[in-house]
């Protein structure tokens, strides 16, 4: 009987191109792998949200920067005859303002709501310059107002500069809120301005104006916090209130905010106050 040996050649050829195959998907399917983890991480890294015209602010600056906030006030004229006034001082490259009508101090903190303002906004920065007010009986474009520490952050400024409180004295005058709450607001307010280590070495605070919608019971309140608040954390304070006086028709027609001649009168006479703070 004739006995039949199958030759072995093609099927260790078959098995060799086999492994040659595998050792090619397995390289191939690594490459894919490692290439999609490089661009998740872009992802990541791009996604990161950035405040508009904030790039070399500090590291372009050629004296201290500073970084002012405010309300509606600063929306308006006060604020642009404030803007003006630090910019001609300190340069275009050195300031960062930002207003945002309707805000309280609780808005401006990461800890705070989110604050969308629907009646006003400015933001002037060395990139920037932005402005939504009433035009011709329109309401402004909407925007979400900025968080103090992002701020912080982004400009690194030396001196911050502060005008809030107004929109408190609706609460104040329903008395929906306990004033130790306002005090916790404040203390966590000036914490937020002072969360980067040794980048904020002067704050001032312009308190509100002189109004004729509120009593003098309730401006008084809202004023005697912020100066409390200025004790316990050794910050700078410009009363506002010893030099305004609103005549409803005369100053404005609201109550609160100043007319155009209004507002720079009151702008001047903070301007030379801080004339000897920004020393």
């Amino acid at each position: 009987m004739r006995t039949i040996v199958s030759p072995q050649k093609p099927k260790s050829l078959a098995r060799r191109i086999h492994l040659e195959f595998t050792k090619i998907y397995l390289f191939v399917g690594l490459g894919i792998l490692l290439q999609s983890c490089v661009e998740i991480r872009q992802t990541e890294e791009t996604a990161k949200p950035e405040i508009a015209g904030a790039t070399d602010f500090a590291r372009k600056r050629k004296s201290t920067p500073v970084l002012m906030v405010g309300d509606s006030l600063t929306v308006g004229g006060f604020g642009e005859a404030l803007q003006a006034y630090l910019l001609q001082r300190f340069g275009s490259n050195n300031v960062a303002v930002y207003a945002s009508c309707g805000s309280s101090p609780e808005h401006w903190m990461r800890s705070g709501p989110k604050f969308i303002t629907k009646c006003g906004y400015r933001e002037q920065t060395p990139y920037t310059t932005v402005l939504y007010d009433f035009q011709n009986g329109r309401r402004p474009q909407h925007a979400l107002t900025p968080k103090l520490e992002d701020l912080i952050e982004k400009y690194h400024p030396e001196t911050v500069i502060v005008q809030l409180g107004t929109n408190w004295m609706d609460g104040f005058a329903a008395d929906s809120r306990s004033e130790l709450n306002y005090g916790q607001i404040l203390d966590h307010f000036v914490a937020a301005i002072r969360s980067e280590p040794k980048t904020v070495s002067k704050i001032i605070w312009i308190t509100p104006p002189d109004s004729s919608r509120y009593s003098k019971t309730v401006e008084m309140r809202v004023k005697n916090l912020i100066m409390a608040a200025a004790e316990r954390h050794s910050f700078q304070i410009i009363d506002s209130s010893r030099m305004t006086h609103y005549v409803p028709g005369r100053s404005g027609g609201d109550g609160v905010h100043y007319n155009s001649a209004a507002a720079k009168e009151w702008a001047n006479r903070v301007t030379r106050q801080l004339d000897g703070m920004l020393q």
